[in-house]
């Protein structure tokens, strides 16, 4: 992870990030980027909280939720966007606002009115966490949040369907990183669970779709993992023996089509309240 990332990450978690003062020179992402966001701002219908009241004048590192700081390249940009539970409205589009935003680590939109589907974000080098949950988004799982410095995928409670690709539980290209949370939970995804590599993800999300076939088990290859939810689909076959291997906090498959027969690790975390089937 880069200091520019890392710094951002840690500091938007805090809240405390300040824009610093723009490097005139070099201020063309500035300047889109205030367009942009100007932009989306005069197409919110709804805002119960005030949240784009701010978003006028021409310091765009002022609008509410909007953090800056400066890019690896050494120019100041805007870094973080956090507008979760802002509940946004109405019928907002991602396209032309998201893709634009280059230079983003972070955005945080869970809780508004986003609908359609993700742009092609190819172009957010830097993109390490992409909070979307609860909103009213559809289409593909979004292949291009792949191969970013991803650590954390949000994508809960949206209408996303089909299957999801086989390189979302595979390493990365990108200088060996893998995202450490996934949460694609209540949505309609559908088919089988694809094959897990070695990464590096500690919660995993998958329940409520409508997935089918059996849980595969090179599950056990993601060694960190520490909380699995399944439940609420369509598959079938046994729980893997290895998976029960693994140290987990929680692993809940109930309300499939799984045999209930146990090996002996998954009795051991049946017995231990680990294991909900």
């Amino acid at each position: 992870m880069s200091s520019f990332i890392r710094s951002v990450f840690l500091l938007a978690l805090a809240g405390t990030i300040q824009a610093a003062p723009a490097r005139r020179a070099t201020e063309n992402h500035l300047v889109r980027d205030l367009r942009t966001l100007t932009k989306f701002g005069q197409k919110v219908t709804l805002d119960p909280n005030g949240t784009t009241a701010s978003w006028t004048g021409t310091d765009v590192c002022k609008f509410s939720g909007v953090y800056c700081a400066e890019s690896p390249a050494g120019y100041e940009a805007v870094a973080s966007i956090d507008i979760n539970g802002a509940q946004l409205g109405q019928n907002l589009v991602l396209d032309g606002v998201l893709d634009k935003l280059t230079d983003l680590a972070l955005f945080h939109a869970n809780s508004n009115g986003f609908v359609g589907t993700i742009p092609d974000l190819s172009k957010l080098e830097y993109l390490y966490e992409i909070d979307l949950s609860n909103n009213q988004l559809s289409g593909t799982f979004p292949t291009t949040v792949l191969d970013r410095p991803l650590a954390f995928l949000d994508l809960r409670y949206n209408a996303f369907s089909g299957e999801v690709p086989t390189q979302v539980f595979q390493p990365s290209s990108y200088q060996g990183y893998s995202v450490e949370v996934i949460f694609l939970n209540n949505n309609k995804f559908s088919g089988a669970l694809p094959e897990f590599g070695a990464i590096n993800s500690t919660y995993i999300s998958l329940a409520n779709n409508q997935f089918t076939g059996p849980i595969p088990a090179s599950i056990a290859n993601v060694v960190g993992l520490k909380e699995l939810l399944l439940l609420g689909n369509q598959l079938t076959g046994t729980v893997p023996e290895a998976l029960c291997e693994l140290h987990l906090d929680v692993l809940d498959v109930s309300g499939n089509n799984l045999d209930a027969t146990l090996g002996p690790k998954c009795q051991a975390l049946k017995a231990a309240g680990v294991l909900v089937i």
